[in-house]
């Protein structure tokens, strides 16, 4: 059986990460996936560590990295990736507005034979609870994405994605964004590299507040914005850019990881 990595990005989640790893861990049980999970902590200053020090005590296989510094979801991931060993790579946000069940769903696609998938939002099948501007803007932002990339994939920001270990590599090889524009940046690239790329419809419910502070939003339109940008000027050089890198085992020696800051809030998402 496949092992699977489950990763949860973490940036002060203290008030809801303990039970959302408890909730996922029982639905990955439920499944029988051979899976471990893990927390790419980044930077908090809420009592996000204390917490998970404490799940390290009930849950021993958890693997951990810790920051004293905000890296950016993007590069938190890569950095905790990078050092363990596993066939299948998933991460799912902390407030699990997919659920347990959607999490299995996106690794199952990939031990069928995809690449990557990633949770959907705006495919048949999906059903949506969120404000109706947050759906609006990020309906446009992934239009946008198309038409400037020419490819078809309807949400690349959903926080539940899932890949082989052969395309995470690759991606690796040609990714460069350390917030939450890691997402899309990853997905247009293991598009345009030919991998296959499937979305998951998904049950997603938004839990971090009903109101979307219009200065938090505006500052993603341009995070997001300047990303796409940016990937879009040097799309040759990332193509060219391809490697695959060899993962080597995650130990508990590991030092805590450092990186960029980054101050994406995710809320275009």
């Amino acid at each position: 059986m496949k092992s699977v990595l489950v990763t949860i990005p973490a940036h002060n989640e203290a008030a809801m990460l303990g039970a959302s790893v408890r909730e996922l861990a029982r639905g990955l049980d439920a499944s029988g996936l051979n899976y471990r999970l893990s927390i790419a902590e980044d930077g908090s200053t809420d009592g996000t560590v204390e917490v998970i020090r404490q799940l390290q005590s009930e849950f021993p296989r958890l693997l951990v990295s810790t920051s004293p510094e905000r890296r950016g979801r993007g590069l938190a991931l890569r950095e905790l990736w990078s050092g363990a060993d596993a066939d299948i790579f998933a991460f799912v946000d902390a407030d699990l507005a997919t659920g347990p069940s959607a999490v299995a769903n996106v690794i199952a696609a990939v031990q069928g034979g995809a690449d990557v998938a990633t949770g959907s939002r705006y495919v048949p099948g999906a059903i949506v609870h969120r404000p109706a501007l947050r759906g609006i803007v990020s309906r446009a932002y992934n239009r946008m994405v198309q038409l400037t990339f020419h490819e078809s994939v309807h949400d690349h920001q959903c926080g539940l994605k899932a890949f082989s270990r052969e395309a995470m590599t690759t991606i690796f090889g040609m990714t460069r964004e350390d917030s939450w524009a890691w997402d899309t940046e990853a997905i247009v690239l293991a598009t345009l590299a030919g991998l296959h790329v499937v979305e998951v419809p998904v049950e997603w419910t938004e839990y971090r507040g009903a109101h979307t502070p219009i200065g938090r939003l505006l500052s993603d339109v341009y995070l997001h914005g300047v990303s796409v940008v940016r990937l879009r000027a040097n799309l040759r050089e990332r193509m060219a850019s391809r490697i695959v890198r060899r993962s080597v085992p995650f130990t508990a020696n590991s030092p805590d990881l450092v990186g960029r800051q980054d101050k994406g809030s995710g809320y275009l998402r």
